[in-house]
């Protein structure tokens, strides 16, 4: 340590490099955040639309029907720039209510099928919560 320095500078200069280096750990789990959004929708929509060859039902009704929810998903992204908690709660909102509808309009049989999809959305919409959990912790720290 430099004797002409005043230790107020050291600590200050900690405190800048903390502050710096919360802003990174912020930029990146708020793009973690986002890109889970967008891969939650193109896993949705290829599920889906394989779903629709194996039912050979591929027709541009069907196609739009299936990808309004990927577009929402999408939208979402948009909104985990500025929010990214609420937009994985919107997410898993939406998603969580298709699954229901999904269920009730086939008596039960989308409960019981397509689990390895099922999976990967739960894992997704997990680690999105993550990101998005200590992205929300980290902006409210720097705004404290």
């Amino acid at each position: 340590m430099n004797p002409n320095q005043p230790e107020e500078d050291v600590v200050s200069g900690l405190y800048d490099n903390y502050h710096e280096t919360q802003k990174e750990i912020l930029a990146i789990e708020i793009r973690k955040t986002r890109n889970k959004l967008l891969t939650l929708a193109a896993v949705g929509f290829i599920s889906d639309f394989l779903a629709l060859l194996v039912a050979n039902t591929v027709q541009p009704e069907t196609l739009l029907a299936i990808a309004v929810i990927p577009l929402v998903l999408a939208g979402l992204s948009f909104l985990s720039l500025k929010e990214p908690l609420t937009a994985m709660i919107i997410a898993a909102v939406i998603i969580l209510a298709a699954w229901i509808y999904a269920a009730v309009v086939t008596r039960g049989m989308a409960a019981i099928s397509g689990w390895l999809v099922k999976a990967i959305i739960i894992y997704l919409l997990i680690a999105g919560f993550q990101s998005a959990k200590e992205a929300h912790r980290i902006r409210k720290e720097l705004k404290g």
